[in-house]
């Protein structure tokens, strides 16, 4: 199935600034909060891109009501969030490409502040920002990217993807590895930071709002080792790298459940 402008023929043809994807499967809940985020950005040189991995819980009943003002749509099998992305990014015409996935949102004007702080600065190929963390019993909480290269090869995807906007040249010289489950984000980030360091454009704003699930704490820590080790493959870590790599992760797994329960109990406290 698939739908929208292009598909309805609303289409201008005019190449946009910036693409915007929402990847999203049985996503019904949350995605007309996302969707409507994006079209309230209200740029003229944007366009929407929706790619559903072929929902039953009426996500596509949610995406058709929007079908006007979404540039174009797709639903259908895929091989994983990260295929999903790739196809997405396919997709696309802007310049510049935002992933927001569905549960997710941006704030106001979130795209109008990305392209004016790389405004002019042909070397940079990601910008990035802070996230506002909501969590399941309410509360929120700023995220503040952590630009460490240390941390990021060694612990964690310390960067906060949903705030990224990319080149899509950029995308199509570097794709995800779709073969990853959870990882594939941090992997991808790793290796730009690793190529150049100076390619990223820190915004010191909230540039996306990220729902926290269940999933972030209840993720089975032999799936992580396992993604973990097959990273340190993939990025051709020498033996003490490999070691290091584990050995900080089994020693952050523990504060890092802890700091989202207590952020999540936080949220029930008066004041907070």
């Amino acid at each position: 199935m698939e739908g929208g402008k292009r598909v309805l023929g609303m289409a201008d043809g005019t190449a946009p600034l910036v693409s915007i994807v929402t990847v999203v499967y049985n996503g019904a809940e949350g995605l007309e909060r996302t969707i409507r985020s994006v079209l309230a950005q209200a740029r003229p040189d944007m366009e929407y891109v929706i790619v559903d991995g072929g929902s039953t819980d009426g996500t596509v009943d949610i995406i058709r009501r929007f079908e006007d003002r979404i540039d174009y749509w797709t639903s259908g099998k895929d091989k994983g969030i990260y295929d999903a992305m790739n196809k997405g990014i396919g997709l696309c015409r802007g310049e510049w490409i935002g992933l927001i996935n569905a549960d997710d949102a941006y704030p106001e004007g979130a795209v109008d502040r990305a392209m004016a702080a790389v405004g002019g600065q042909p070397g940079i190929n990601i910008v990035h920002g802070d996230i506002l963390m909501h969590f399941p019993a309410g509360g929120t909480k700023v995220k503040r990217a952590r630009r460490s290269g240390f941390l990021l090869k060694y612990w964690e995807m310390v960067l906060n993807h949903p705030s990224f906007f990319v080149r899509r040249r950029y995308y199509k010289d570097h794709p995800f590895d779709p073969s990853f489950k959870v990882g594939g984000d941090h992997l991808w980030t790793l290796q730009a930071w690793r190529e150049d360091p100076g390619q990223f454009l820190y915004v010191p704003e909230v540039l996306a709002h990220f729902t926290l699930g269940g999933a972030s704490m209840t993720i089975p820590w032999r799936q992580v080792m396992e993604e973990s080790d097959r990273m340190a493959e993939v990025l051709g870590f020498t033996r003490v790298e490999k070691w290091m790599a584990r050995a900080v992760r089994a020693c952050m797994r523990g504060p890092v459940l802890f700091k989202l329960w207590y952020n999540r109990k936080m949220a029930h406290l008066p004041g907070t």
